[in-house]
C-alpha cells in the first residue's frame, strides 16, 4: 500500500497577485488562473498590493498601468523596493509606447496590451513561479 502524498499547505504556495482597477478584467484573470490550479487574488488599489507584498509570499504580479489609487508604474516600483526578484507582469489599455519603455525600465517581466489573452499570461506566470522555485 502507498501512503498518499500530503496535500500542500496553501499558504505555502505562491500567491498570483492582480492589480487592475478593471475589476471584470482582474477577476477575470483571477478566475482563469484558479481554475487552472494557482493560488490568486485580484485587487484595484495599490495600496493593497503593497500590504500583500509586505506580508510576503507573493509568486507573480499581473499589474495593469491604471490603478484605483496610483498608476502600475508606481506601484511596480514599490513593489521591486520590497522583492526586487518579484517577477511582475504589466498590462494596458493605452498603447502609447513610452509606457512600454517606463515599465521595462523598473524590471517587468512582460508586457501585454489589452485585451489580454488569459492564457498566454498564464503561460508567463507559470514560467516565472518555475524559475523562482529553481533559484
Amino acid at each position: 500500500m502507498h501512503a498518499s502524498k500530503p496535500a500542500p499547505d496553501p499558504a505555502a504556495v505562491p500567491l498570483v497577485l492582480v492589480a487592475d482597477a478593471d475589476r471584470e478584467v482582474g477577476r477575470g484573470l483571477v478566475d482563469h488562473l484558479v481554475q487552472r490550479g494557482f493560488r490568486a487574488t485580484h485587487t484595484a488599489l495599490g495600496a493593497d498590493a503593497i500590504e500583500l507584498a509586505h506580508g510576503g509570499r507573493l509568486g507573480v504580479a499581473v499589474v495593469d498601468v491604471a490603478l484605483s489609487d496610483m498608476s502600475g508604474h508606481a506601484l511596480v516600483s514599490r513593489l521591486k523596493e520590497i522583492d526586487p526578484r518579484l517577477p511582475v507582469l504589466m498590462t494596458t489599455a493605452d498603447y502609447r509606447p513610452e509606457f512600454e519603455v517606463r515599465a521595462r525600465q523598473i524590471g517587468i517581466l512582460h508586457y501585454a496590451q489589452k485585451p489580454a489573452d488569459p492564457e498566454r499570461l498564464e503561460a508567463v506566470v507559470s514560467k516565472a513561479l518555475e524559475a523562482q522555485r529553481i533559484d
